[in-house]
Parts: C-alpha cells; sequence; structure tokens
C-alpha cells in the first residue's frame, strides 16, 4: 500500500475502490446494424488493397523502362570495382571529392608512398557477360555513320565542332564559338561521371609552354623506344610534346627499370595519362573499367543525347603529364583512380578546362573527330613520376573484368589542334575552387 512522510512520520494512504462496471445493454436490432456496418468496410478496405497493389505494380513497371532515362539521381562507387555492386539513390550529389586514396585527393593519390609487392587480386565474378561490350556507336541514326571521322573543312566551312588536344597555356582560346557549350568545371564526382578507362600517349598531345611543348627534352634513344612500341601496338606510333626536365646526367632518368606489366615504357620520357569519364559507365561495378573506352562511355543507353545535345555535361577526360624516372621516391599507387592531385606538390592543382574532342592519330588538323563536344580537365604542369607506379597502375588494369591489353602500351599523339578547330571557353580554375 502507497504511504506519505510528514514530519518523518509514515501514514498509510488507502487505495480507491474501483467504480463498479456498467452493463450496457444491446438490443438484437442494434446489433444486426452493426455487424452489416463492419462488413462493408471490410470489403471497402479489401479493394482499396487490391487497386494499391495493382498501382503499385504498373509504377514499378514504369520506372524499370525509365530506369536509363536519367544519370543524376544515382550516387556512383568513386573507383572500379572487380565486383559487382549496386548504387544508392540520392537526393543530392555527394559532396566527397572524387576517387580520393586520401581525404584531400579529389582524384587519386596524394601522396607518395612505398611500392606494394602484393599482386592485385580479383574477387569472384558473378556475371560473365560484358554489358559494355560494343557500345561504342557508329551511328545517329541507323547507317548514317554520324561518328566516322570528317574532313575538317569543306569548302571552308568546317564539318565538326571543337577538337582536341589543344594548347592549355593559361590565357588561351581558340576560335570556335561555343555558343554557351561551358565545360564542366566541378569535379567530375560531383557532375555523376566515374572514370571508365585509363590510357596514355607516347608525349603530350596538349601543350603547356613552359612546362610539355616543342623545346621539352627526353632520352636519346627515342626512335629505338619507338619502335619497340610499333612492334608491341602493330602501328606507327608519332609522338607528342615533351617535358623540359630530362637530365641525362642523373641516373634517375636513364637508369633501366624491369617493367613487369606495362609494354614498351622507357624511363625520361615524356607521356600523357587520359582518364575518360562518363554519366553513362557501369559505375561502381566490375564492368566501370572497359577497353577501348568508347565502350564504357556510352555503355547505359538514354543518358548521353545529341538532340538535346549533353554530351559535354555527360562525357568528360582528365588529363596529366609525367616524366617517368627510376625514383621511387616518386611512387603513386591508385593510378587507376584517375588525376594525382597533391597541393604541396602542385599537382593537379592549376587546371584548363574546356571543350573538345576525342584524340589520337586518325584525326589532325585535316581530319577531325565526331565524338564532340566533350569536356576536358588538363593539368597544366608536367610533373615527375616513378617508373613503378606506372607498372602499378598496368597491374590494376590486368585485374579488371573487361581485358585492357590494348592499353597497356602508348598511343600515339595527335598533332596540336589548331586555334581555327579549338573552343573559346577555355576555363582555369584551380582545384580548391571547385
Amino acid at each position: 500500500m502507497p504511504s506519505n512522510t510528514v514530519n518523518g512520520n509514515t501514514a498509510a494512504v488507502p487505495l480507491p475502490k474501483p467504480a463498479p462496471a456498467e452493463v450496457v445493454q444491446v438490443s438484437k436490432g442494434t446489433l444486426y446494424l452493426l455487424t452489416s456496418f463492419a462488413l462493408v468496410i471490410l470489403a471497402v478496405v479489401s479493394a482499396t488493397l487490391a487497386i494499391a497493389v495493382d498501382t503499385n505494380d504498373q509504377v514499378g513497371k514504369l520506372k524499370l523502362g525509365n530506369a536509363v532515362l536519367s544519370s543524376t539521381s544515382s550516387s556512383y562507387s568513386s573507383s572500379p570495382s572487380s565486383s559487382p555492386s549496386s548504387y544508392t539513390p540520392a537526393a543530392t550529389p555527394a559532396t566527397t571529392k572524387y576517387g580520393s586514396s586520401s581525404p584531400s585527393s579529389p582524384y587519386g593519390s596524394s601522396s607518395p608512398s612505398s611500392p606494394s609487392s602484393s599482386p592485385t587480386k580479383t574477387p569472384p565474378s558473378t556475371s560473365t557477360v560484358n554489358p559494355c561490350n560494343g557500345k561504342k556507336p557508329k551511328d545517329a541514326s541507323p547507317g548514317d555513320g554520324y561518328f566516322n571521322n570528317v574532313p575538317c573543312l569543306v569548302d571552308g566551312v568546317k564539318q565538326s565542332l571543337e577538337q582536341s588536344g589543344t594548347n592549355v597555356t593559361k590565357g588561351y582560346k581558340g576560335e570556335i564559338d561555343t555558343q554557351g557549350r561551358m565545360p564542366i568545371t566541378s569535379t567530375y564526382k560531383l557532375a555523376g561521371l566515374c572514370p571508365v578507362n585509363v590510357h596514355w600517349h607516347l608525349g603530350a598531345e596538349h601543350l603547356s609552354v613552359g612546362e610539355y611543348d616543342e623545346n621539352g627534352k627526353g632520352p636519346l634513344m627515342y626512335r629505338k623506344a619507338r619502335r619497340s612500341l610499333n612492334a608491341a601496338a602493330g602501328a606507327s606510333v608519332r609522338q607528342g610534346f615533351q617535358c623540359h626536365v630530362y637530365d641525362k646526367s642523373d641516373e634517375k632518368y636513364t637508369k633501366p627499370y624491369a617493367w613487369k606489366h606495362c609494354v614498351g615504357m622507357q624511363i625520361g620520357q615524356t607521356y600523357e595519362i587520359h582518364w575518360p569519364h562518363s554519366a553513362a559507365g557501369m559505375c561502381g561495378t566490375e564492368w566501370q573499367m572497359q577497353t577501348p573506352f568508347y565502350d564504357g562511355v556510352f555503355c547505359r543507353d538514354g543518358i548521353i543525347s545529341l538532340d538535346p545535345l549533353n554530351t559535354y555535361q555527360k562525357i568528360g577526360v582528365q588529363a596529366q603529364v609525367f616524366t617517368i624516372v627510376n625514383d621511387d621516391n616518386l611512387y603513386y599507387d591508385n593510378l587507376i583512380s584517375g588525376m594525382i592531385i597533391n597541393t604541396d606538390k602542385h599537382m593537379g592543382i592549376d587546371v584548363a578546362k574546356y571543350t573538345g574532342s576525342t584524340t589520337g592519330t586518325t584525326r589532325n588538323n585535316q581530319v577531325c573527330s565526331r565524338y564532340t563536344p566533350i569536356t576536358w580537365q588538363v593539368d597544366r604542369a608536367c610533373h615527375l613520376i616513378s617508373a613503378s607506379s606506372f607498372d602499378k597502375l598496368c597491374q590494376d588494369m590486368k585485374g579488371m573484368k573487361d581485358d585492357m591489353s590494348d592499353d597497356l602500351y602508348a598511343h600515339g599523339a595527335r598533332e596540336l589542334v589548331a586555334s581555327q578547330f579549338a573552343a573559346d571557353n577555355h576555363q582555369r580554375k584551380l582545384i580548391e575552387d571547385s
């Protein structure tokens, strides 16, 4: 029994007695009406549930049928995976930097580290069919050959939009009026793109005065290296611009390296790495990385469009120029994920951003690419990198689900695009402004 304490004395408090229950009498007529009303309510609820199930089924079918129409509602994994994974719908874009191996790196390794001796392992696969195989488009309409290379000029009239690679020196602008076609100026991650390939060119396809240009220098035995590349690639390889750092008196530029994974590479040589990105890639899955890169760029249907034109918003390429040295103090272990960003070393900081095209030696200033316009983000500076970094990249490429062996050697460099075929929208934006 509860008690109260008053001035130190405890007294029992009596509990209240429960009130007597009231007896409710219901007539037979009232009971019949209540039963009938309950049956009516039950019938209405059953019909409503049946309609809801049918409606949800129809909505599900509509969502399935239109799933490829938009790429902006999904948040993707930042790094290629050798095992399948699903992406999580997100109301807003992810705010983390892209493909980072550390919090300060938007795209790849942010600082040198020691080489890893452990091999790249590929987790077991649950799929044997490459959904991106053969997705490189040839036509805009059946049989029209829209994406074939075309003459840059016919009777003085341009036959294609802006081209790459261009001069990316600060202040440069081309002559093509881009009419509001602006490049992606944020990181590609924030724009909903993921890397779908990595490859590189012998020498730089872009030009940055004082960093990599026609006055650069490299190994004296360059032509011998080019012949070995020819044997690997089965085709001629044109060299692009070189950096200014080569010093034959310093053994890190000349000491041979025992390549295990890359083909036909040379110490002291300049290479330009490209990381094609796409909103239509198989982002976050084992099929994210593809060779040829076009298959990865155009893998998922219904995202990239020519009318209305959105290619420069859905496709982007990162480019960064390196001279390879035999020095493991300059080792970066995550080139597979994208451009190296390192503020202390000024890597990936001063970036030119413009719209252009695909590159390669099948194009020049007479023959132009129709894979245009796309965004380019190009590091204006040349950087040193260890040979072991490249070999680790090739090892990682070998571990991808798709066969990337055709990108394990350097491709030829397109000649510098003339100003009349270059865009007028070159942007200079430091990475911290993005």
